[in-house]
């Protein structure tokens, strides 16, 4: 397991790339260092608590990218207090931020060919998941779904991603109109590959449904509201096949897919 860091990180960018949603860059050698694919931090989005600030917990956010050069990137989307202020922090400032946690990525997939699948912010961990599976020499297609257009990441952030890129929206105003997992479903059907996952749950749901009716391996990373992001509070379970609960924090957030009781 990676040393876990606590402490300030230095913001470089925080930039808008669509309706409500950033990219934030920070010079977190520490973070870099220990982290991997799928993996996420807690980040202090408002003053200090013990000030009078306010909100008093931490927020997650999945590791977006993981640069050689120290520096890390989270990708977030503004629906809240927290998030709203993350909005207005300014280059040159500091972040108290508690990571790398969780369990990411088996990026082992020993295949030529992985299926990336992303819903909304789904998309976040999987940036620096498809350098890793690229640099393993897989290659990658990102399956990218978003409910409205204007919610779409402006494309010379798309770019950044290794292989092919696959769009789609529920208004059909970017990319192919429809469901994420209806591409995905013709690609399986085309060609065989291992499944790797993240959004929301019923999305979630029908993409291991679609694996399985395939017979390919499928990984997901649960999506989660977090209090301490370190198993303690208990407040992030999720139902498991094979009875009881597991902590996204701890045992996730990236699963198998057949453990999770959908």
């Amino acid at each position: 397991m990676s040393a876990t860091f606590m402490g300030d990180c230095s913001v470089l960018e925080n930039r808008k790339l669509a309706r409500d949603t950033y990219l934030l860059r920070l010079a977190a050698s520490e973070l870099a260092a220990g982290g991997r694919p799928g993996m996420f931090v807690m980040v202090r989005t408002g003053p200090d608590p013990e000030k009078g600030g306010s909100p008093l917990l931490k927020r997650p956010f999945g590791l977006h990218r993981i640069g050689p050069d120290g520096e890390v990137s989270l990708l977030y989307r503004v629906v809240g207090v927290g998030t709203g202020l993350l909005s207005q922090v300014r280059p040159g400032e500091k972040l108290e931020i508690l990571g790398p946690l969780g369990h990411g990525f088996d990026t082992d997939v020993k295949a030529a060919s992985a299926y990336l699948v992303g819903g909304g912010m789904g998309l976040a961990p999987l940036l620096a998941l498809a350098e890793d599976l690229h640099r393993r020499g897989v290659e990658v297609t990102v399956f990218y779904g978003e409910r409205e257009g204007a919610y779409v990441l402006a494309e010379d952030h798309l770019a950044l991603f290794p292989g092919r890129m696959v769009v789609t929206t529920e208004d059909g105003a970017a990319g192919r109109q429809g469901l994420v997992t209806a591409p995905l479903a013709e690609a399986l059907a085309a060609q065989a590959a291992p499944v790797l996952a993240c959004g929301p749950k019923p999305m979630l749901a029908a993409v291991a449904g679609i694996a399985n009716e395939f017979c390919v391996p499928c990984q997901v990373s649960l999506e989660a509201s977090m209090a301490c992001g370190m198993g303690a509070c208990l407040g992030c379970v999720t139902s498991h096949a094979q009875g009881g609960y597991r902590r996204v924090c701890v045992e996730g957030p990236v699963f198998e897919a057949e453990e999770i009781k959908w």
